[in-house]
């Protein structure tokens, strides 16, 4: 457990783009990697004539940026759309654009605890930081390929840059007093999360949203609980050794126990 911990120590740093020179290197980050990188519909450079890609929704947003310590560069970056609190029912951007596709049955928007919910969006990382396989053609640099731990590049000593903005997402959602996650993610990404305990549940199908996407909604004490089960190393280094979210265990062993006697019969 320590080694991961150290590991991301020695690599990488969060820095929380709350000031305006982060902010703007956040916007700008966003800019080149779905401008002009990704080039994805809905972001064309005409659209951002001072190289910052910034929307509706970054004005009741948070967000923070993974700093590379050896190359002395941004990694990447990840951004949480928070409720907002003048009219808590104002739609996150994947109700927006996707909430008529919800299954009904597993989410109703407007019995959510919105003041405690937020959307995972523009999580992604820098070119340098997704250059294998396939790793290219998505923002966080997720594909299908291989991605274990590479000896010959101090990038991946640690496993993997996006754990690095797991991080940052947790802290970020603790700050806040966030239980719920909304996200609007590829397939691919989800799969991938997955390795780290960190995948959260569909809501619908795949839709057209900036390429193909899915809608998603976990708690964070499912997502954290899963985690901490499957992936103990990830979890100490998610949640501080257990400072953040510290409810997410107490609440997996009470389920744990529910199992348990109903499988013996107790209950």
């Amino acid at each position: 457990m320590s080694n991961l911990i150290t590991a991301f120590e020695k690599y990488f740093k969060i820095i929380p783009a709350n000031v305006v020179d982060s902010k703007n290197r956040f916007h700008r980050l966003r800019y080149q990697v779905y401008s002009q990188e990704l080039q994805l519909p809905d972001f064309e450079a005409w659209r951002y004539p001072d190289g910052r890609e910034i929307d509706e929704y970054d004005n009741r947003s948070i967000c923070s940026l993974l700093y590379h310590r050896e190359s002395k560069n941004l990694a990447g970056g990840v951004r949480l759309v928070l409720c907002n609190s003048d009219d808590p029912l104002q739609p996150f951007p994947i109700e927006e654009h996707a909430g008529h596709y919800f299954d009904k049955n597993l989410v109703v928007p407007n019995q959510l605890p919105r003041r405690t919910t937020a959307e995972i969006t523009r999580l992604m990382l820098a070119r340098n930081f997704r250059c294998r396989g396939q790793e290219a053609l998505y923002a966080h640099g997720m594909d299908d390929s291989n991605i274990k731990d590479s000896r010959s590049d101090s990038r991946r000593q640690f496993p993997h840059p996006i754990l690095g903005l797991l991080v940052a997402l947790v802290r970020m959602s603790s700050e806040c007093g966030i239980t719920h996650w909304y996200a609007g993610m590829e397939p691919v990404l989800n799969r991938r999360l997955r390795q780290f305990g960190a995948n959260l549940k569909p809501i619908g199908p795949l839709v057209e949203y900036h390429g193909g996407r899915r809608p998603y909604l976990d708690t964070i004490d499912n997502v954290l609980g899963r985690m901490f089960r499957e992936n103990r190393a990830f979890w100490e280094l998610i949640t501080n050794h257990g400072k953040l979210y510290p409810d997410s265990v107490k609440k997996l062993s009470e389920r744990e126990c529910r199992v348990q006697i109903l499988k013996q019969g107790l209950f």
